[in-house]
């Protein structure tokens, strides 16, 4: 069992090992390495961590020089449980373990073999132990790396790299944190598993990437191939938008121009509410996308933000290509046929609401003729918009007639009022996330203590 680092030692080997070290070396490496043990267990009961470590390292030395792997795993398992073993001691002995690792042919079938049986050895000693879980954690991405390189299995590697929490590991960087958790986030959309994914990607907070913007870039670009997945528009805008702020994107990215065009692409496909609005209007007025971007697609801003009405035939004979091939590449064709029939929501929305601006009443066959649809359809649309909260109408089916209710306008204290409670509202939610974030947090810390009492006793 292991037990904590002693404060001071009960006897110094360091003079010792460095007499014994020079005439065990000519030894055959087997009675070398029992010579070893010998000097193992003096140096652990005497509790000398430095000397300790030493004769460990030794051991690990000798045996890899000797390509004696079978027997370095199964020291592996009888070290780790040795009474009285330091933690530092055991830490050591197993990093350096993992240092020789790379010199196990992946390529050669038997080495191959031998690395991964040491790599579970190593995976099943250092579970639940928390002063290892850093090398469990570095194993473990090995382990993967394997499976899904060598071995051509994803779920494998998947299972084995998403089994972690690191993002409890006291132990570990921040940086290393952050790059384990964006590989398991990258294996799991390639397994095709967006809610996996998506949970993975809520242990990550945005803002503090800030100093990392690699990190962040490459987040960001997992988030939006979640937010394709789940055709939400409007976040695919916001991740995107923050991708091409990032510095290194805009100058050494060379889809920056992908992303500007996606931006409009999908800026309109969104829903219209007041935030889409004022974001399409931000964008048309970014001299950025005007110098960027083609000027036949920049067009489609200026064709979203007038009051006239928009023709499908116009719109399908100029734009279908562009649509029905993403600027942002996904795996999903069946994604791409989602969003063009958006499209034609989006355009139907668009003509609703600029009709709803000029008439207080029309026919329904009128209307129907003005959008393109049959009339049921057209009755489908308006009550659709009307439970939405996009405009407010009644329709009088027995004269075939619709009637359209003004909106009234806010004035400047209800629209600052509206302002600060959807801000209040905002707040709010972020407060309780994080609320139950720490709930979180603090449940691991009790459970990792209550295993760590356990652990002494």
């Amino acid at each position: 069992m292991s037990r904590e680092d002693p404060i001071k030692a009960e006897k110094d080997y360091s003079a010792t090992l460095d007499e014994q070290f020079p005439l065990i070396e000519k030894l055959p490496y087997k009675q070398a390495i029992d010579k070893y043990l010998v000097l193992e267990k003096q140096t652990r009961q005497s509790s000398d961590l430095p000397s300790s470590k030493r004769v460990l390292n030794r051991i690990v030395d000798v045996l890899v020089d000797n390509s004696d792997w079978e027997y370095l795993n199964e020291l592996i398992v009888v070290l780790s449980k040795k009474h009285g073993q330091l933690k530092t001691s055991i830490q050591t002995f197993i990093a350096k373990i993992i240092e020789n690792l790379d010199k196990l042919n992946e390529d050669d079938k038997q080495q191959l073999d031998l690395k991964i049986k040491v790599i579970e050895t190593i995976r099943t000693v250092t579970d639940k132990k928390i002063f290892v879980e850093v090398e469990r954690a570095i194993v473990s991405r090995k382990l993967a790396e394997i499976y899904l390189n060598k071995l051509n299995d994803l779920n494998k590697a998947v299972d084995i790299l998403c089994d972690l929490q690191v993002e409890t590991y006291s132990l570990m960087s921040f940086s290393d944190k952050i790059d384990y958790i964006l590989l398991q986030i990258k294996l799991t959309l390639q397994k095709g598993d967006y809610n996996q994914a998506k949970i993975l990607s809520r242990k990550i907070l945005l803002k503090s990437l800030k100093p990392h913007p690699e990190f962040k870039a490459q987040f960001l670009k997992y988030l939006i191939e979640i937010n394709i997945f789940d055709f939400d528009y409007i976040e695919i805008v916001k991740n995107l938008l923050l991708l091409i702020d990032i510095s290194t994107v805009k100058e050494q990215d060379p889809d920056y121009k992908t992303y500007l065009a996606g931006i409009i692409y999908y800026i309109i496909l969104s829903p219209y509410d007041p935030h889409q609005n004022d974001l399409i209007n931000q964008i048309k007025s970014n001299q950025v996308f005007s110098k960027n971007v083609d000027t036949k697609v920049f067009k489609l801003l200026e064709i979203f933000t007038t009051n006239e009405l928009i023709h499908w035939s116009n719109i399908e004979s100029i734009y279908k290509t562009f649509f029905t091939q993403s600027p942002i590449q996904t795996t999903e064709s069946k994604t791409n046929e989602t969003n063009y029939k958006n499209l034609q929501k989006r355009i139907i929305e668009h003509n609703l609401r600029i009709i709803n601006k000029f008439y207080q009443f029309i026919k329904l066959d009128r209307l129907a003729y003005l959008l393109q649809l049959s009339i049921p359809e057209s009755e489908q649309y308006v009550s659709e918009l009307v439970n939405n909260g996009m405009i407010s109408a009644k329709i009088n089916r027995p004269q075939g007639i619709i009637k359209f209710e003004k909106a009234k306008v806010a004035t400047e204290k209800d629209s600052n009022i509206n302002s600060l409670l959807n801000d209040w509202c905002f707040d709010i939610d972020k407060l309780l996330e994080e609320v139950d974030s720490i709930g979180h947090l603090i449940n691991k810390e009790e459970m990792m203590y209550g295993i760590k009492q356990r652990a002494t006793t």
